[in-house]
């Protein structure tokens, strides 16, 4: 299994994908500044992956690495949704493609910024852009399956249908969430300034409150999330790079900052909050 991990990692790493170790049949990151400790280095990846320890896979998606995926998640409608988008634009072109748990993880070249969300392109149906990461073989799901790839296609770009559907507003707060979530247009004015002003302080928050302001942070903005005010994807990928800024993801890792992210997030959708 490591040397098999060892040969897939150098090889995404000699495309040009930036790769980093999770914790195995897990997705939380194994290195302390998760998905910003991605590299495409020989020398580091031979040091995460040629012990003895098992470990899961990840790519660093978004320009860092020139590719982004679409994943279709079964279990929330994602092959139907991508069905009703197919028969209004037509099929989608052959690119790569990864079998995961739940659905599939189509792979697409990255020739611009691509923003990480749940459900903006459609139901079931996520994006992992700028920000984010996703698991490539041979990693192993936390449910057991193994992540293998169904074809060796090059990289596709995607159509521009596509591309337009990542970048508009969400329709509504995903449903799987909570209950208590209230359908919106997409992130307001009022949501927007509450999330600068947050997020701006926690950056500059000092050592010794960083945590403490990061769950506060996070259960504020997870509030209008629930209220229809701020879309929960772009929420969670602010709160990371706060916490990055002012130096808490270094300390505490990736693991532990995403764990009082999840914590102020539960609070928070249990409490939506809107404009006055």
């Amino acid at each position: 299994m490591n040397r098999k991990l060892l040969d897939d990692a150098l090889d995404y790493a000699a495309r040009g994908w930036s790769v980093f170790p999770c914790l195995y049949r897990a997705k939380e990151p194994a290195v302390p500044r998760g998905f910003y400790s991605a590299t495409t280095n020989p020398a580091t990846i031979k040091r995460w992956f040629g012990g003895t320890v098992n470990y899961n896979l990840a790519v660093r998606t978004g320009l860092a690495s020139e590719a982004w995926v679409l994943d279709v998640d079964d279990r929330h409608g994602g092959f139907a949704s991508l069905g009703e988008l197919e028969h209004l634009h037509g099929p989608l072109p052959l690119t790569r493609q990864v079998r995961t748990a739940d659905g599939l993880h189509f792979w697409w070249k990255a020739t611009g910024p691509i923003q990480c969300s749940d459900d903006r392109v459609a139901q079931g149906l996520g994006t992992k852009g700028d920000g984010g990461y996703a698991m490539v073989p041979p990693s192993v799901h936390p449910d057991g399956p193994i992540y293998t790839w169904i074809n060796d296609e090059p990289l596709a770009v995607a159509p521009d249908w596509l591309i337009k559907l990542t970048q508009k507003p969400p329709p509504k707060i995903s449903e799987r969430a909570t209950s208590s979530v209230r359908p919106g247009a997409g992130p307001s004015a009022y949501g927007r300034a509450a999330l600068k002003a947050e997020i701006a302080e926690l950056a500059s928050t000092p050592e010794g409150s960083r945590n403490h302001r990061l769950n506060y942070a996070a259960f504020c903005l997870f509030q209008l999330v629930a209220g229809g005010e701020l879309d929960g994807g772009e929420v969670e990928q602010r709160l990371v790079a706060a916490a990055d800024a002012n130096g808490l993801l270094a300390d505490d890792g990736m693991r532990q900052v995403l764990a009082t992210i999840r914590s102020g997030q539960r609070a928070g959708l249990l409490n939506p909050r809107g404009r006055p």
